[in-house]
């Protein structure tokens, strides 16, 4: 079973490098990597990482923002999977990291039945939220931070417009997160075709951590990775704060893709 990968990037060079190293990690060195960049001042970083790594990049010309910076990971992760002749499309957010190897083998073994289109993580349990500002997380039903797709179950025009036509129809806020998308699709397009991954879900105590999420994880935990890696942190912050906290500007109005 082949795999693509796609990261969704916006300004976290370090994480966008630690997401490279980490995915070679896991699904071993040949595998594809699209890096999604939504133009940011650290651009210019990103790209030239994904040139020294010898991975993929594309970078959006305008500043998409969060929600739909997150669906256009997605469109691209689709794309790409299909233009390098993969089984499956993986689109993970630059603040999850998988971990370990056995998350291929996971993956795998979910798609080993082909009635499953789409693997995801389920609703995160409140009591593994480690910041106040990320409780909301707990409220929703399904998780976006990492997906997998079947390649060809759904074309990227198709996400697309899906996207499109719940803000077009729904002007209330919530219409825009892409939570609400995965879990709209959920119900129609992939319809008993679609598991949740606990393994995906929930940290599992006193084990090797199969992945690092934003809002379960420390940056302890982040940088310790990235150590056994033998990425330095070079005495940056690993910022795992929600992005309304890092960034003044923050708007995360879509604009159509």
């Amino acid at each position: 079973m082949k795999f693509a990968v796609t990261v969704g990037a916006f300004e976290l060079d370090w994480f966008v490098e630690l997401q490279i190293l980490s995915l070679r990690h896991v699904f071993g060195p040949e595998v594809p990597v699209l890096i999604s960049d939504d133009i940011s001042q650290r651009s210019a970083e990103i790209r030239d990482l994904a040139s020294r790594y010898g991975v993929h990049h594309t970078c959006s010309e305008t500043h998409r923002s969060h929600f739909a910076g997150d669906v256009q990971a997605g469109l691209n992760a689709l794309a790409f999977a299909e233009a390098q002749g993969a089984d499956i499309a993986i689109k993970v957010s630059q603040r999850l990291i998988l971990c370990e190897p056995v998350v291929a083998e996971i993956i795998s073994r979910y798609f080993a039945d082909p009635n499953v289109w789409l693997v995801l993580p389920g609703r995160i349990p409140p009591g593994t939220i480690k910041r106040a500002e990320s409780r909301f997380f707990a409220s929703l039903s399904t998780n976006c931070d990492v997906v997998a797709i079947r390649v060809g179950t759904i074309s990227p025009t198709e996400l697309k417009d899906a996207y499109e036509g719940r803000v077009r129809a729904n002007q209330m806020r919530h219409a825009s997160l892409v939570e609400g998308l995965f879990a709209h699709l959920i119900d129609t397009h992939f319809n008993h075709h679609f598991k949740f991954a606990p393994e995906l879900t929930v940290p599992y105590p006193g084990r090797a951590p199969l992945f690092l999420r934003k809002c379960q994880s420390e940056p302890a935990d982040y940088m310790n990775h990235a150590s056994r890696l033998g990425l330095s942190s070079d005495g940056r912050a690993v910022y795992l704060q929600e992005w309304r906290q890092l960034t003044l500007s923050y708007r995360p109005c879509p604009t159509f893709l």
